[in-house]
């Protein structure tokens, strides 16, 4: 039989047994109290197997509380916390918490000496729900003469300001306020911290804040009040570096060799991140490197150059890299060349009518500078001209590296005779 028949037969029972109490109630008025407990009995059985009593500690400790403290008196031990074993019906578990009881130890007509004390509790706010026991049962509570001080307010600051900022003067409303408290628990007590969060600032604020007792170490001391329990609190933040991207400049030095010369700069970051005290990095308009040598050189050259900060400032990288470009300076020659006639038929004789051509060359002016006599010459092919004069196209074969801008004339007449 499952668990909604065992109790669909139970309740059948419990009707039955109603109506024979009924009527026999009418015959024997006795047996209404019989009848009334038999129901009774039987409403507790369906309500268990239904909602069965879990008998279980509390999952969370309760605060222990003191009560009916003499005002002239405080406590000047630390009250623990308890463990509650309490029996409840398994559907109030889902909602019991620390809040539904109140655990205190009952301090009245005790005095000013160690005292040993029940813990007791309360049930709030729910009902079916037992306290079986609670561990400690029993606490020791020192009680002494309650006394108040004057004592002196401390800004604290904690966390950190991000780079570039600086933390100024924390500076409280009030210099100093009251302690009040056992006499034990105040004497340890050297001033209040009130404790300032400035992580992430980068403007001043003022902010109230909670005091906290403090022994002259710095510990916390539990137990006191403090009145009045804040402060406002003011803190001065200055911005002390700022950051800038400078575009980086590099002086170039030295001559290339002879017939070169440079022809571009390239520096590999362009621009950097510098950061540094506002005062230095507001006077810069670029980030200069050392000089780059580039004496006798005749073709590009790349060299890497560490980036040198002025005192005070933070560049984002080390080092860069320049690339100077570096070509031979352009150039041209006028050269005077006898145009020799080739290629002619056997048996034949040519002559060029003219006695000299000019020839002028464009190229690298180093190229240019050291041709040497003959290198070129000025040709006319004969092969296919005809007997008599006839003109003809003058050629120039140029080296490598140059080349022909103009021969003048560019055509010459030839004589052919046998």
């Amino acid at each position: 039989m499952d668990e909604g028949s065992r109790l669909r037969a139970i309740g059948e029972i419990s009707l039955r047994l109603l109506r024979r109490a009924r009527f026999h109630l009418r015959r024997s008025p006795g047996l209404a109290v019989v009848s009334l407990l038999i129901a009774i009995a039987l409403w507790v059985v369906v309500s268990e197997e239904e909602n069965p009593t879990r008998i279980e500690l509390l999952p969370a400790s309760v605060t222990l509380e003191a009560a009916n403290l003499d005002s002239t008196l405080a406590v000047a031990s630390t009250l623990p916390s308890v463990q509650i074993r309490v029996a409840a019906p398994d559907d109030r578990w889902a909602t019991l918490s620390p809040a539904n009881f109140r655990a205190y130890v009952d301090l009245n007509g005790t005095g000013a000496r160690a005292a040993h004390v029940p813990v007791q509790v309360e049930v709030l706010g729910v009902s079916r729900v037992r306290v079986l026991d609670v561990t400690p049962a029993t606490i020791t509570v020192n009680l002494e003469e309650v006394i108040t001080k004057q004592v002196a307010v401390r800004p604290r600051v904690v966390g950190t300001l991000p780079r570039g900022y600086e933390l100024g003067a924390a500076v409280p409303d009030r210099a100093s306020v009251e302690v009040t408290g056992a006499r034990s628990l105040v004497a340890l007590i050297n001033a209040v911290s009130a404790n300032v969060n400035v992580t992430g600032l980068t403007v001043g604020l003022e902010q109230a804040v909670p005091l906290t007792a403090v022994s002259e170490g710095g510990g916390e001391i539990r137990g006191v009040a403090v009145r009045p329990p804040t402060a406002r609190v003011a803190v001065a933040v200055t911005q002390n570096l700022i950051v800038r991207t400078l575009p980086l400049e590099v002086e170039v030095g030295g001559q290339p060799a002879a017939g070169y010369r440079v022809t571009g700069v390239r520096i590999t970051p362009a621009t950097i991140r510098v950061e540094g005290p506002i005062e230095v990095l507001q006077g810069l308009d670029s980030l200069r490197l050392p000089r780059v040598d580039v004496s006798g050189q005749q073709a590009d050259m790349r060299t890497t150059v560490r980036v040198q900060s002025p005192d005070g400032l933070r560049a984002a990288v080390a080092q860069a890299t320049v690339e100077v470009s570096i070509a031979p300076v352009p150039g041209s020659i006028s050269l005077t060349l006898v145009p020799e006639v080739s290629g002619v038929r056997s048996g034949f004789v040519a002559r060029a009518n003219v006695p000299n051509v000019t020839v002028v060359l464009d190229g690298p002016q180093a190229r240019l500078n050291a041709l040497a006599p003959g290198a070129l010459r000025a040709t006319i092919d004969g092969s296919s001209l005809p007997v008599g004069v006839a003109e003809a196209r003058v050629v120039v074969a140029a080296p490598e590296g140059v080349s022909v801008r103009e021969v003048q004339p560019a055509v010459v007449s030839v004589t052919i005779t046998r």
